[in-house]
């Protein structure tokens, strides 16, 4: 006679081909990010956890420079103006996610007490039901705080699952921005080198021409420059390709000019 077995469920294979197309996805975005100037690739991450976050709508990006919040990245409109209140009220959870460094969840927040204000308002005038915030992980020096907004006008919109992929959409988001900050660094002192070096080439032009010390060459293109409000790195182009320096009243306006006999360089 043949005994009944309880009958074993079947083991549930892992969803290994939709991690592996998010994984390309956020490969691709990073390599984007290495040469793209500006803010295209967060604009792509936010575009990407819409298209990856089970039952999301809308999703958006805070950053925290100093004390002053903004969204540097947004897939809607509402989830622009969900983040705004956010921060005219000094509460909600994007901005408790980024400076309390946790995850934030809510499947109603037009009855979630924690930021029962805010829900309501964005239940009612924006038809937002659920909301996923995270921080985003950067480096010490990075000077910015960020997080990941996710929305929905769903209730109960985030299970594990949505929960899970919005955490590897977080965590490449960081070392995306990581990534952003040290190019723009970069980038930044690269332009504060190409800046100093034409400043030089411009006091040396002077120096030769009006027979000028360092010092008072560089006095002479910081005159100018309060004479013109214009930048000395500017200026400095303009001596470079001409040789010539506009400032009233030394000499006669022009560098260029011979110089008369006694006239002086303007004190610092």
């Amino acid at each position: 006679m043949l005994h009944p077995v309880n009958a074993m469920p079947e083991p549930v294979d892992p969803p290994w081909g939709e991690l592996l197309d998010l994984a390309e996805a956020m490969r691709d975005l990073a390599e984007r990010a290495t040469t793209a100037e500006g803010l295209p690739a967060l604009a792509d991450l936010v575009h990407l956890a819409v298209q990856r976050v089970p039952r999301a709508r809308w999703a958006s990006l805070t950053v925290l420079r100093g004390k002053r919040f903004q969204t540097d990245a947004t897939t809607d409109d509402r989830a622009t103006k969900a983040d705004l209140l956010q921060y005219d009220m000094g509460f909600g959870p994007c901005v408790d996610a980024v400076r309390a460094d946790s995850v934030y969840v809510s499947g109603d927040v037009a009855n979630d007490v924690r930021w029962l204000e805010w829900g309501v308002r964005v239940h009612d005038e924006l038809g937002v039901r659920s909301v996923l915030s995270q921080r985003l992980r950067l480096s010490g020096d990075a000077g910015v705080i960020a997080g990941l907004n996710i929305y929905s006008d769903a209730t109960d919109a985030f299970d594990e699952r949505a929960r899970a992929t919005g955490l590897v959409l977080a965590t490449h988001g960081g070392l995306l921005m990581n990534t952003m900050l040290a190019n723009d660094r970069v980038r930044n002192l690269q332009r504060a080198l190409e800046s100093n070096r034409q400043i030089g080439v411009a006091m040396g032009v002077l120096m030769h021409q009006h027979r000028l010390t360092l010092d008072q060459a560089f006095d002479v293109l910081r005159a100018a420059s309060q004479d013109s409000n214009r930048k000395i790195a500017d200026l400095a182009i303009g001596v470079i390709d001409t040789g010539t320096l506009e400032i009233r009243g030394w000499p006669a306006g022009r560098l260029s000019d011979p110089q008369p006999s006694g006239a002086g360089v303007p004190s610092s």
